[in-house]
């Protein structure tokens, strides 16, 4: 079995026409015998555009090859609250945000969660700062200010971590082996460690979560996916856990985070695939 992930697509900002885009994808997934294809999250600015986007691709493949996401905060900026995004059976099956799927024919299930963040990434600033000060920040400059929802960032990514422990807990009743997806990020040793900056440890805050890679680590999940940051990691195992980070990024003359001419070079190239 095969299973495919990327991340951080950004189709609007990258200007893809998904009429061309959806069956070329499909050809190629189809071509390399990819039976699961999964995005953890930042597909469009609009959660109704990814939403649609998840669902042609699908269309494409199916019957031979599943596809899931989870959103990231792009996904969250437009067309969907946040009271919606913690209700997946009325999303659609794409969704895997708070679900708990088995792999027919293995001993691996798959386990989704949005996630958020809660400021302990920013490695000099988190103790000197407060969450208020941090919140401030994030209200004047960070993107994810026009997202809208009734609870701190702390509280949110409590709820994150409690709905992890308990969907993790409800995979491995089969015993399973657990691949989790997630959009933010799990870990200090993916961030921007090296810029020291204040500007750059706040953007380190809205990242992820050390709580989160503890709690993976703790419950011994075998293997993780997550998006976020547009720098490149080849899989790397940390504390018994694999983690795969593999997102496509900016291709704009202001930013060209790419290695490729194009979208469609970057997407290949940045594929992470996983043999079972």
């Amino acid at each position: 079995m095969k299973i495919a992930i990327s991340s951080d697509e950004h189709l609007d900002i990258n200007r893809q026409d998904v009429t061309e885009l959806v069956p070329r994808q499909a050809e190629f997934l189809q071509a390399a015998g990819v039976d699961y294809y999964l995005m953890t999250g930042d597909l469009f600015n609009d959660f109704t555009h990814s939403l649609a986007y998840v669902e042609r691709l699908q269309r494409e493949l199916a019957p031979r090859t599943q596809v899931y996401f989870v959103a990231g905060n792009h996904d969250m900026l437009a067309g969907v609250t946040y009271e919606e995004l913690e209700q997946p059976e009325l999303i659609g099956p794409n969704y895997l945000h708070r679900r708990v799927i088995h792999l027919p024919g293995t001993r691996v299930s798959l386990v989704g969660n949005n996630g958020w963040y809660d400021y302990s990434l920013a490695d000099s600033l988190a103790t000197a700062r407060t969450p208020a000060e941090f919140a401030r920040w994030k209200s004047a400059y960070w993107i994810d200010r026009r997202i809208k929802m009734p609870l701190s960032d702390q509280e949110r990514m409590a709820t994150v971590l409690t709905q992890t422990q308990a969907d993790l807990a409800r995979a491995r009743v089969g015993g399973d082996q657990l691949l989790f997806l997630t959009h933010f990020v799990p870990r200090r040793d993916f961030i921007f460690d090296q810029l020291d900056h204040p500007r750059w440890q706040n953007v380190n805050g809205m990242l992820g979560s050390q709580k989160l890679g503890q709690l993976l680590a703790d419950e011994q999940v075998e293997r993780v996916a997550f998006g976020h940051l547009h720098t490149r990691h080849l899989p790397v195992t940390l504390a018994g856990t694999t983690y795969y980070h593999a997102p496509v990024g900016y291709g704009l003359r202001r930013l060209n985070e790419w290695r490729e001419a194009n979208f469609w070079q970057e997407w290949c190239r940045d594929l992470a695939v996983i043999t079972l």
